[in-house]
């Protein structure tokens, strides 16, 4: 039987991963994607088989298959038989793009070795979170990256070289994610991803065109743009939520990178708080 569920987007999209789709296709159809999906997708085979074309080539599908889209990956699927079964999830985020290709994603990524059992078990998981609006955001995020994690492993454990690089990137990037307005030490950093420190600071600069504490910087005033949109508290709040206590600080910062002051901005935005 076939079922799906789209979640009502709210919070969440200000998350680095948020579910925008999950579902079982049985039986699967015919799909043809000249512009490919808007959102990333992993689409697994349950049962029966199918056959995937993408960049002049096709790829058998069957049971333990899955694959990897970015968006905008041109591709078509379909069945090579009646009882093709797969489960597929799109997904997005605020900085989904960067974040996969930080952990080694391209445009397309395959297995045909996936541990059937575990994947369906966290499949399930994160089905049932999205059918329960209560628990979707946060929670749904969490699951969502421990499979998309456990696709990476399945999907890139071969690629040794893509592998290390992703793993040094990809473990300081979600701390930052979690903990960016805490005082960030690149020391921290590089300790995190179990390299020095100027070996950690060549690699993030080469996989982000960014130094970590610029990336830091960044990634503070992107959540205080938001706070200036959607929130009426004070300038200074706002820099001492996104790791500015020094609110003069802060403007030299926001205005560094994003030419304008804190004040303007909001102005600009049309919020009621000037």
């Amino acid at each position: 039987m076939t079922r799906s569920i789209y979640p009502v987007l709210a919070r969440q999209t200000t998350l680095p991963f948020y579910l925008a789709g999950i579902g079982i296709s049985d039986p699967e159809y015919h799909a043809v994607r000249e512009n490919g999906l808007t959102s990333h997708q992993f689409l697994f085979t349950e049962k029966g088989k199918g056959l995937l074309k993408i960049g002049g080539e096709t790829y058998a599908q069957q049971r333990g298959s899955a694959f990897y889209l970015a968006p905008k990956t041109a591709h078509e699927y379909y069945p090579s038989d009646d009882e093709w079964c797969t489960r597929w999830l799109v997904f997005r985020g605020k900085y989904a793009d960067q974040l996969m290709l930080e952990m080694g994603f391209s445009s397309f990524n395959k297995t045909n070795e996936l541990d059937m059992p575990r994947f369906i078990n966290m499949f399930n998981r994160l089905y049932s979170c999205a059918e329960n609006p209560i628990n979707q955001g946060e929670n749904a995020s969490a699951l969502l990256y421990e499979i998309i994690m456990a696709m990476r492993t399945a999907m890139l454990s071969g690629d040794k070289s893509t592998t290390d690089l992703g793993d040094i990137t990809s473990r300081a990037i979600m701390y930052i994610e979690q903990n960016y307005a805490e005082d960030i030490q690149v020391e921290q950093l590089a300790q995190l991803s179990g390299v020095s420190v100027q070996h950690f600071c060549r690699v993030f600069k080469m996989r982000t065109s960014m130094r970590p504490l610029e990336y830091i910087a960044n990634r503070r005033i992107a959540a205080a743009k938001s706070l200036l949109i959607n929130t009426s508290l004070e300038i200074a709040e706002i820099g001492r939520q996104v790791g500015y206590p020094d609110r003069n600080y802060f403007s030299i910062v926001f205005r560094r990178i994003e030419g304008i002051s804190p004040r303007d901005y909001r102005r600009a935005k049309g919020s009621a708080m000037l």
